[in-house]
């Protein structure tokens, strides 16, 4: 009945240390052995992307930064993408640099990191609530391994070609609700702004969100939404979970998640997605 597994990856398809479990990839090897599609649909960019793809023996396209790109790893390049121009992106990075917010700037290859505060909640999540040294030196060398790179100023973005494909602005309500009204007013009415986590304001091309990735996918093997299973534990898999055929949710995503899924599954430090997987399609 289902001919397609959509896959996010942090939170779901790798552990809490970001590795894949050896189970997890014996049950995608076998469906895909049975002829089942499966894809990666996340938020992350291409290069942070690839390495899981590679780790789980996936060559199918792989949907990067939550529909935006669809990248063939056999083809090495960009077979769609949905972006805004980089001159528009640059008005978009000088308005939200006039609030006083921690800003993320996506490119294909790197996260770049502009911290005004280390007062803002949630300013480096990989290790915030944690006072370990052991904990903090590693994600140091996990961050620029994922391709994290601080930077003490904006100004590359503006004579570097580098594609920007998504801004987050980092701050509290009242900055990131003036932001987006700034950007209501933007000539340009292509520019889309989504909250995410509370205080994280993503803003980027209109059509994008994981469920425009299920939908890209859909219509590049030709099959129906219904016939896919999409597995997913944030804020940012819920329009893809309510999309497919089966909505599975990992047993560590929030309440709301849970709320939005077919089938609530065991969490990623329990193999979860492996055990839906197998249960749905083996």
């Amino acid at each position: 009945m289902y001919k397609m597994a959509l896959l996010d990856i942090d939170g779901t398809t790798v552990t809490p240390l970001k590795s894949v479990t050896r189970k997890t990839k014996q049950v995608i090897h076998r469906m895909i052995d049975n002829g089942i599609i499966v894809c990666i649909c996340t938020g992350r960019n291409v290069a942070s992307t690839l390495p899981v793809a590679k780790s789980l023996g996936l060559t199918t396209p792989c949907m990067c930064i939550d529909g935006m790109i669809m990248y063939d790893p056999p083809q090495k390049k960009v077979i769609y993408e949905s972006k805004l121009p980089n001159t528009v992106m640059r008005d978009v990075l000088s308005i939200v640099h006039r609030y006083n917010v921690n800003i993320e700037v996506i490119t294909n290859k790197y996260y770049y990191w502009y911290l005004h505060s280390k007062e803002i909640r949630g300013y480096d999540f990989y290790t915030q609530n944690s006072n370990s040294l052991a904990i903090r030196l590693g994600s140091l060398f996990y961050k620029y391994m994922f391709g994290v790179r601080n930077i003490a100023n904006l100004d590359r973005f503006f004579t570097d070609n580098d594609q920007i494909y998504e801004i987050v602005a980092i701050g509290d309500p009242s900055q990131t609700d003036s932001i987006k009204k700034d950007l209501s007013d933007h000539s340009n009415k292509d520019i889309l702004t989504r909250m995410l986590w509370q205080n994280q304001l993503f803003i980027t091309a209109k059509d994008v969100g994981k469920s425009h990735g299920l939908r890209i996918l859909c219509e590049h093997f030709n099959i129906s939404s219904d016939e896919v299973v999409a597995i997913g534990d944030d804020d940012n898999d819920i329009d893809m979970l309510k999309m497919a055929g089966v909505g599975v949710a990992m047993g560590n995503a929030s309440d709301e998640v849970k709320a939005c899924a077919d089938y609530v599954t065991l969490s990623n430090n329990e193999d979860g997605a492996a055990v839906a997987l197998e249960e749905l399609f083996l």
